[in-house]
């Protein structure tokens, strides 16, 4: 019996002493949905997704590489962006124009983006999953001494706790849904930008 109540007791503190922690982490799930969200809007402000200036630009880069034209070609193909993920793409790639292991070198810019564009959105989605978890911690811990307080007759200390457990609620789920949200959106976006990319990629091999 000694041996039980020691571990339950021990449960119980450790229990309670994760509750602050994750209340901070949730503050700052907060802000960073916050800023997140205002980083969304401008990101959104700025792009211009224009399939057709596209094409034509690789057309024209396209025939001015055949002619030997690398400068007015580079000039071209840099002219063609329509966002700044995009744009800094191609400004890239341009650079490596006439190369002879062309091939190799845009593949492998290719491949870094796709990896950069990963990594933009693990974050995204990070918060989207432990957003949730978090204020489900955070309406559980304080339910033990809610239950306690409940128990002794202690109304304030009941109430206290369940005003913890339910704010910690709502923070989880709106840190969680804000970022979900950016993720599906994002993730939409940058799929767009890889697929012209690729394009732009096969049009200059």
């Amino acid at each position: 019996m000694d041996i039980s109540s020691g571990i339950f007791g021990t449960m119980f503190m450790i229990s309670n002493t994760l509750l602050y922690p994750v209340v901070i982490i949730l503050l700052g799930l907060i802000a960073w949905s916050f800023v997140s969200a205002g980083q969304f809007i401008s990101e959104y402000t700025s792009r211009n997704r224009d399939v057709k200036r596209l094409k034509a630009g690789c057309r024209d880069t396209r025939a001015k590489i055949e002619n030997g034209d690398l400068n007015g070609a580079a000039a071209v193909l840099m002219d063609s962006g329509s966002n700044d993920l995009l744009k800094k793409f191609i400004k890239e790639i341009s650079e490596i124009l006439g190369a002879g292991n062309f091939p190799v070198e845009a593949e492998k810019l290719l491949q870094d983006y796709e990896l950069k564009i990963a990594g933009e959105l693990t974050q995204t989605r990070l918060v989207a999953r432990v957003g949730p978890m978090l204020g489900l911690m955070g309406t559980l811990i304080p339910m033990g001494p809610a239950l306690m307080g409940l128990s002794s007759g202690n109304i304030q200390q009941l109430a206290a706790n369940l005003v913890i457990a339910f704010a910690t609620t709502v923070l989880g789920l709106l840190a969680g849904g804000v970022a979900y949200s950016i993720l599906l959106i994002k993730k939409k976006w940058y799929t767009q930008d890889l697929s012209d990319m690729e394009y732009v990629v096969e049009v200059l091999k």
